[in-house]
């Protein structure tokens, strides 16, 4: 006998193991489900015995016949008016907001971006022809920090290289500006500055 035939002997004496195995366990399997039903019935018919009330009805109270009259103990509302015509036009007091406080710190700011003018110089170097530029950031004042960088050329000037417009936020951004602060905003305030090269 070769080794195929012996393992096609062993599959198919495993397989008629199983079946018999299965055969035993299909009765036990509709049993429990026959159980699981009948307690499930029994489960339903107790809920619903405990909800009738064996007490009796309630009687309902007597009926009395409206005479059209309303009792005493009840005010009645005259109806409300209906609403004709327009209602009077109330002229309100003209609004004039204060101007708002200049910023205590925009001259030390506007001095500090100054101060970075050889940096700024640096970013420029082998440019064809001078410029100006239109710098808008919003500055925080208590950190010192810059963000939200717009620049824009001015007087028809010639756009910005990536790596002149990279260098620039560079110089501007780092280091963090040291601004005297009165008193902090809870959002950034947005300033611009026109800035030569």
């Amino acid at each position: 006998m070769s080794a195929a035939e012996r393992s096609r002997d062993k599959l198919r004496a495993q397989r008629a193991a199983l079946q018999r195995r299965l055969k035993r366990k299909r009765p036990e399997r509709r049993g429990r489900r026959w159980g699981c039903l009948l307690l499930l019935l029994l489960l339903m018919l107790l809920l619903l015995l405990r909800d009738c009330s064996c007490a009796g009805v309630p009687e309902e109270p007597a009926r009395t016949e409206p005479t059209g009259e309303p009792s005493p103990a009840e005010p009645v509302e005259p109806p409300a008016a209906p609403i004709t015509g327009r209602l009077d036009r109330i002229d309100r007091p003209a609004f004039h907001p204060d101007p708002p406080n200049p910023l205590a710190w925009i001259d030390a700011f506007r001095m500090s971006v100054a101060a970075r003018a050889p940096r700024l110089a640096e970013c420029f170097v082998g440019a064809d022809s001078p410029g100006t530029l239109k710098w808008t950031t919003s500055v925080e004042p208590v950190a010192g920090l810059v963000s939200d960088h717009s620049l824009e050329p001015m007087l028809m000037g010639a756009e910005l290289t990536s790596r002149e417009r990279r260098c620039v936020i560079e110089v501007l951004s780092d280091p963090p500006y040291s601004l005297p602060v009165d008193e902090a905003r809870a959002t950034p305030s947005r300033v611009g500055l026109v800035l030569e090269f």
